[in-house]
């Protein structure tokens, strides 16, 4: 523990009674898991075929345009492919901080003032274990440390507020500033387009243009004055950034530069819309930094999806075996009752319930999958039963084999055999 951190520690006793009452409860609260997990993982199966389906029908419909050649009307509203070099366009002023006059570096796209208060955080860690009778003893410990975060901590909520208290608003927000309009060749970024550029770089301000006697706004905050002075490559709010003190608050920037960007998109005008497939259901907007290839672009938006399809699917898993282990919370508590060996049997009676509701998850889940793909891919779902089906058949053909094996250990093959009686061929 750092010389920051303090700890409170509260013990409280639960009855058996009160325990089975909270597991009683508990079920419901598990039936509403178990009910939630079901229609999530059907959607999400869903999504991620007609996702996968609109990026195949894109890739196959594409088209190349270059960024510098003039604008083709005969393009509107096709899927066009494009790298080039994402601009501020001359007409767009200085990407600019109004409230501190921070101005980013030469050629930048987007600057971002990121904003920080050193505040009281609450930890809090539960130990619980089994007392005579079926009760049980809860020793629950809150922790405080002092640590930079972007949002302000409530400290009304904590156990211990009286002692670790924090301010209930900053006086500034973090904040974002984006040149308009961004071109790309002849090309104006759309807002969609826009939003996908986001690969932040520390800003240093080697020009040295910040300066505190420029910050617009007035540095106060929930009856606190603030002395602001420029710290490193931002400003600092407080007496002395090394002994910061609660309440005190740092700003930092970063920017986006100018450089070559690649997308995908449907063109509209002299910018760019979402492109919307066949299915109408999964649009089509792609931006990616550096060059890349309209495959390379469609190829990590399917890994994108990949990624997103299996998250889900655990989501689903989890919220099924939480699900069903609350359901199964009453019976862990009915066996801590039973005399002298009430906790050996409730600890053991716990473990069981958590595998054997590990697997009917896993299982459920794989079932449910399995269901939402004979929904959304019929044939397709039709073909793989066909191949399991067939490699069961085959699997079970070759025990039927190694059954018929003689004494000698040779086979005899099914065509060639004759039957017998005794010691006698028939």
């Amino acid at each position: 523990m750092d010389r920051h951190e303090r700890s409170s520690t509260v013990i409280t006793y639960q009855s058996w009674g009160q325990r089975l009452h909270s597991a009683c409860g508990g079920v419901c609260l598990g039936l509403i898991l178990l009910l939630v997990s079901f229609p999530l993982l059907v959607w999400n199966e869903g999504r991620s075929i007609q996702r996968y389906t609109s990026l195949q029908e894109g890739r196959k419909n594409v088209m190349r345009v270059s960024a510098d050649d003039p604008i083709d009307g005969s393009l509107e509203g096709k899927l066009v492919y494009m790298s080039g070099e994402a601009v501020a366009a001359a007409s767009s002023s200085v990407v600019t901080d109004p409230v501190f006059y921070s101005v980013a570096p030469a050629n930048t796209l987007k600057l971002r003032r990121d904003v920080e208060m050193y505040q009281w955080e609450e930890h809090k860690s539960s130990h619980t274990s089994k007392t005579n009778g079926g009760g049980s003893r809860t020793e629950t410990t809150y922790s405080y440390s002092k640590r930079w975060n972007t949002s302000v901590k409530h400290s009304a909520n904590f156990y211990n507020s009286y002692e670790h208290e924090n301010p209930s608003s900053m006086p500034y927000e973090s904040e974002s500033f984006v040149a308009d309009p961004i071109t790309v060749g002849s090309y104006v970024l759309s807002s969609g387009l826009v939003d996908k550029i986001n690969w932040w770089k520390d800003w240093v301000d080697t020009d040295g243009v910040l300066s505190a006697e420029k910050v617009a706004d007035d540095t106060s905050s929930g009856g606190r004055d603030y002395a602001i002075a420029v710290h490193g490559n931002g400003f600092y709010l407080g007496n002395n950034p090394n002994n910061p003190q609660i309440g005190d608050v740092r700003i930092r920037f970063k920017y986006i530069p100018e450089g070559t960007v690649s997308l995908v998109a449907a063109q509209m005008g002299s910018s760019f819309t979402p492109y919307t497939t066949k299915q109408g259901v999964s649009s089509i907007l792609l931006l990616r930094s550096g060059y890349k290839s309209s495959d390379e672009l469609f190829l990590l938006a399917q890994r994108d999806n990949t990624i997103i399809t299996w998250l889900v699917r655990f989501l689903g898993f989890l919220l099924m075996f939480i699900g069903l282990k609350a359901i199964a919370g009453p019976l862990e508590v009915v066996v801590d009752k039973i005399p002298c060996v009430g906790r050996f049997a409730g600890d053991l009676m716990s473990g069981a319930t958590s595998i054997a509701t590990c697997f009917a998850a896993a299982a459920l889940s794989t079932l449910t999958i399995a269901i939402a793909w004979l929904v959304y891919r019929p044939l397709f779902s039709f073909f793989l039963l066909g191949i399991v089906g067939g490699l069961t058949y085959l699997t079970r053909k070759r025990v039927d084999e190694k059954r018929r094996t003689t004494s000698t250990g040779y086979i005899i093959p099914t065509a060639y055999a004759v039957p017998f009686e005794g010691n006698n061929f028939v």
